[in-house]
């Protein structure tokens, strides 16, 4: 009797993250024919249809669900077998990816990449960059292995490793006048610039000084860190700043950093993996190595 094969369950698999078949056919490097053959010829094996073609949107069917859920959990198995026969050879010798998230990857990457180049040459570290909530979504998925996060932030169903904290500073205009010991409390929220919504150090940053986001405020918003500097350094408003990024990133002319003076705001980061990753023991490797670096 006809099985399916490993194939044909990544196909399926990857067509229900992706609900396309032109982007599922990219994500697996084949032709959509090829693709669109490969699950055709699960749903003869296994004699049921497994995906609902009608319409744009590609979806699986209640069966094709349940089938993708189970051929997560073989290829699991899979790359169990795999990993475990990669470790007896060297730590930290296979592919990697690893999600970063924006406030973090251009501030560390640079110094952390060279370093694990040098003591595990071996290694294919594999950068995807996105805000926690989709990379925390790919880990689940199964495409990503592991991710560098800031924290608070949820992470069910994921193993959680903090790496190192950092103090917030505050950034604001060159001319502003400030208090010789400043306070969390010295921040009025309504000169508070924040990332846009769904980055989450825009929640660190009001967690961290106890603050609400006002009725009234100035509406700017940003999508990264450097239209955030910039926009401070036009007095449009102060904002803050973790220490890589201070630490890390030119700031221009018209700002100035201030530190806080005691109790500090402070963001946690640290780095999540799946609880039955196939990759434990090179992620925990990883995670050895990173936390020795960055202590």
């Amino acid at each position: 009797m006809p099985r399916p094969t490993i194939r044909q369950l990544e196909y399926l698999i990857t067509l229900e993250n992706e609900q396309s078949f032109s982007k599922a056919a990219e994500y697996c490097n084949v032709t959509q024919s090829t693709l669109s053959a490969g699950i055709k010829d699960l749903e003869t094996v296994l004699d049921q249809q497994l995906v609902n073609r009608m319409g744009r949107k590609i979806n699986l069917t209640a069966l094709g669900q349940e089938v993708a859920e189970q051929a997560r959990s073989i290829l699991t198995d899979v790359d169990n077998i795999v990993s475990k026969a990669k470790e007896q050879k060297n730590p930290l010798c296979s592919t990697i990816r690893l999600g970063v998230i924006p406030t973090i990857a251009p501030y560390i990457l640079p110094d952390i990449l060279p370093d694990l180049q040098t003591h595990y040459p071996s290694l294919e570290l594999q950068i995807y960059e996105d805000i926690s909530e989709r990379l925390v979504e790919q880990i689940h998925k199964r495409q990503l292995e592991a991710a560098i996060l800031a924290f608070p932030f949820e992470t069910d169903g994921l193993e959680h490793h903090q790496l190192f904290e950092e103090e917030f500073h505050l950034a604001s205009p060159k001319d502003k006048l400030l208090p010789k010991s400043l306070s969390i409390n010295d921040i009025k929220p309504e000169e508070l610039l924040l990332l846009e919504e769904g980055h989450c150090m825009r929640d660190h940053a009001l967690a961290a000084c106890e603050l609400q986001i006002p009725s009234r405020r100035k509406t700017f918003s940003a999508t990264s860190l450097a239209t955030l500097i910039q926009m401070v350094g036009h007095g449009f408003g102060v904002t803050l700043l973790p220490d890589m990024v201070v630490k890390n990133a030119p700031m221009p002319s018209n700002i100035q950093i201030t530190n806080f003076d005691t109790p500090k705001p402070k963001r946690t980061i640290g780095i999540v993996w799946n609880i039955n990753a196939p990759q434990k023991r090179d992620l925990q490797q990883l995670y050895a190595h990173l936390k020795n670096a960055f202590n």
